[in-house]
This record gives structure tokens, C-alpha cells and sequence, in this order.
């Protein structure tokens, strides 16, 4: 069985990050490609994701709404909504006065989000970076834990920057992965050397999307998107896996990349990835082996 642990919160920040200048080019060839590997994996693991890891999309929904602050009458958006754990906390919070909106590209996820959901609230299929919406809709717009995943990060926030009206907020959570454990490390780089050895071909953005979560480099991206007045906060939890094997099968549902590589993994070559990951394990020591963390970064801005 993995133990599960909290971690105090950190302080807020306020933010004063300069804007960056645009990219060259944000747009790249394979992004319809990556846009249903993403799809294919939200929709393989829909039946387990509001439960995964001991709950932690559960209290990472509940955080982001608490940080939203969503009030009775208002209209708000939720961008990569999943299985609509944030739509529904936040249908809650609006009433009967206010609407909800959830958007995903997962159709599967949104099923699952459908049947839960409350008479005002309302779902539609479609990515991000391309909203349906007129300007000037919402009074907020949240996005959770999904901002590293998309094709282009900078364009979804430009375009929640678009559907706000001015003087509403937008709410962020994102994996810091800067707070990772040494052992999710060394799984990362065996995963890797996995991936070299074996013809899994795994769609990935460009870019590096490692540093996303960190709060300086979230705030600059929220920053050249137009938003203003951020501020960040820190939540972490964590846990332990017992063998290798249910550390592969937490690490399944820890993102696309890691579920492309093990799903198709024939029994013999996971079971020598597990042998090898074990022995790495046992490298680092009782302390730090098969010890993992949950950090996530969150951000509240303004739409001035």
C-alpha cells in the first residue's frame, strides 16, 4: 500500500516579471497528432482519474475553485474540464443564477463529466487554443492541471484572456516539476533510456515544458498573455510506493508520456524495466527510494 502525506503550503508571491516578447513561430506540425495522443490517454484513464494518487485531482479541484472565489450569479469557463470535478465545485458556488461552462478534447472524460453535472452547467468538445466563445463572456475562467499538456499554452491563456471581461480573474494549477524526488528523477531518466531502446514513437509539444509549473516562469507566461496583479501559491503532497511494480502502476496515470511507454510494454520488458528501477531505487537509499511528490503551482490573475 503507498502512504500518503501532506506538505505545509507555501506563501503567496506577488509577481513583478517582465513580459516576454512573442515566440517566432507557436505553430508546429505534428499538433493535431499530439492533440489525440492527449485525447487517447485522458480517454484511457476517465474511469480512475478523479480517484488517482489517493485523490489528489479531487483536493487539486477544490484548491483551484477556493483560489477562483466563483460567486453566486457569475458566468464561469473551465478550460480542460476532464471529468468536471472544478465545473461542479465551481456550479456550486454560482447557484442557479450563475452558468458554468466546461471545454476538453477528451469526448470520453466529458461523459463522465455530463452525468455528474448540475442543470446549469454546460459542456462542449474542443481545444483550448480555439474557445467558441464571443469576447467578454466570463466573469472567471479556471484552468487545472492541464496547461503543460496543450499544444500551445501561451494561445489558451491568450484566448481565456479574450473571453474574460475586463476586471475579471483567471485561476491556474500546474505540476512544478522543480519539486520533483530523486526517485521520480531517476524513473524519468530510466524511462527515457526505455524509450531509446524500444520503436515507441511518443507525440510530444515543443518546447520545454518541464519549468511551467515553477511560479516565476508561470507568472511571466500569464504576464505576456495579458493578465496582470498575479499571485502564486504553493501545494504539495506526496507519498510512497512499496515495490516497483505498484510504482508503475501509480505512474501510469501520472501523464501521457509515461502511460504511451508503460501501456505497451510486453510483460518480460516491464518486468526488466522493474528489476532495473528497483536496483536504482535501492541505490538512493530507504529515505528517498520509491518516494514521490505531488507540487503544484498555483496562480490567480487578473484581466485588465
Amino acid at each position: 500500500m503507498s502512504e500518503s502525506f501532506p506538505y505545509a503550503d507555501g506563501q503567496a508571491r506577488q509577481s513583478t516579471a517582465p513580459v516576454p516578447s512573442d515566440p517566432p513561430d507557436r505553430e508546429w506540425p505534428s499538433a493535431t497528432r499530439y492533440a489525440r495522443h492527449l485525447e487517447a490517454y485522458y480517454d484511457a484513464v476517465n474511469h480512475a482519474y478523479d480517484d488517482w494518487s489517493s485523490g489528489i485531482h479531487r483536493r487539486l479541484g477544490a484548491r483551484l475553485v477556493e483560489i477562483a472565489s466563483p460567486l453566486p450569479g457569475e458566468r464561469l469557463l473551465d478550460v480542460g474540464c476532464g471529468t468536471g470535478l472544478v465545473t461542479q465545485m465551481a456550479a456550486e458556488r454560482v447557484g442557479t443564477s450563475g452558468e458554468v461552462f466546461g471545454v476538453d478534447i477528451a469526448k470520453r472524460l466529458l461523459e463522465v463529466a455530463q452525468l455528474r453535472a448540475s442543470p446549469h452547467v454546460r459542456f462542449f468538445h474542443g481545444p483550448a487554443e480555439a474557445l467558441v466563445f464571443s469576447d467578454c463572456t466570463f466573469d472567471v475562467v479556471t484552468i487545472g492541471d492541464s496547461l503543460p499538456y496543450l499544444s500551445d499554452p501561451r494561445r489558451a491563456l491568450e484566448e481565456a484572456h479574450r473571453v474574460l471581461r475586463r476586471g475579471s480573474r483567471i485561476a491556474v494549477s500546474v505540476l512544478d516539476r522543480a519539486l520533483s524526488t530523486p526517485a521520480q528523477e531517476v524513473y524519468h531518466e530510466r524511462l527515457l533510456a526505455l524509450e531509446l531502446r524500444h520503436p515507441v514513437v511518443v507525440p510530444r509539444p515543443p518546447g520545454d515544458r518541464k519549468r511551467l509549473g515553477e511560479p516565476e516562469v508561470l507568472a511571466r507566461l500569464l504576464a505576456s498573455a495579458g493578465f496582470t496583479d498575479v499571485v502564486t501559491t504553493i501545494m504539495v503532497t506526496g507519498g510512497r510506493a512499496a515495490t516497483a511494480r505498484e510504482w508503475t502502476d501509480l505512474m501510469m496515470g501520472a501523464g501521457p508520456s509515461s502511460h504511451a511507454l508503460l501501456s505497451v510494454l510486453g510483460p518480460s520488458v516491464r518486468a526488466d524495466f522493474e528489476a532495473d528501477l528497483t536496483e536504482r531505487m535501492r541505490q538512493l537509499g530507504e529515505d528517498e527510494a520509491f518516494r514521490y511528490h505531488h507540487p503544484f503551482t498555483f496562480a490567480e490573475a487578473i484581466r485588465p
